[in-house]
C-alpha cells in the first residue's frame, strides 16, 4: 500500500510541474497574450489610429512589426524610407519604450527586423518585404 502512495505522489508531482518555457512560448505565439494585437492592445490601437489620421508624404513607408528578442515579444515602429536615416523604436507588450535599432547606439541587433512579422502597414504602403 505504501508503494501505491509513493507512485501516486510521484505521478502527482510530475503532472503538476509547470514548465515556464512552454508558457512563455505560448505567449510569444499569441503575441502579447492576444490573437489580434492591433485591436486588443489599446496603446497599439491608439498609435495606429494616430498614424492613420496624420498621414503625410512619408506615411507610405510606415509599418509596425512584432519580433522576438531574448524570448520576449517586442514591437517595432519602423519605416522602409529609402532616403531616410531611420531609427526604429522598440516597445514591450505594455507599450513601454525599451530601446532602438539603428543609429550608432543600438539596443537591439538588426536581426530582429529580418525575424519579425509586419502586423500593420499603411493603406498606401509601397515597400516589399
Amino acid at each position: 500500500m505504501k508503494e501505491v502512495y509513493k507512485i501516486l505522489i510521484v505521478c502527482f508531482l510530475f503532472l503538476s510541474c509547470n514548465n515556464s518555457d512552454d508558457n512563455r512560448n505560448d505567449n510569444i505565439k499569441s503575441f502579447c497574450s492576444t490573437e489580434n494585437p492591433t485591436e486588443d492592445l489599446i496603446w497599439l490601437k491608439s498609435e495606429i489610429e494616430e498614424r492613420e489620421q496624420n498621414s503625410n508624404q512619408f506615411s507610405k513607408y510606415l509599418y509596425i512589426m512584432q519580433s522576438i528578442y531574448n524570448e520576449e515579444t517586442i514591437i517595432i515602429y519602423g519605416d522602409c524610407c529609402p532616403t531616410c536615416n531611420s531609427v526604429y523604436t522598440v516597445y514591450n507588450c505594455n507599450g513601454e519604450f525599451i530601446g532602438i535599432i539603428g543609429n550608432r547606439s543600438e539596443d537591439f541587433p538588426t536581426e530582429v527586423l529580418s525575424e519579425g512579422q509586419i502586423i500593420w502597414k499603411t493603406e498606401d504602403y509601397v515597400c516589399a518585404f
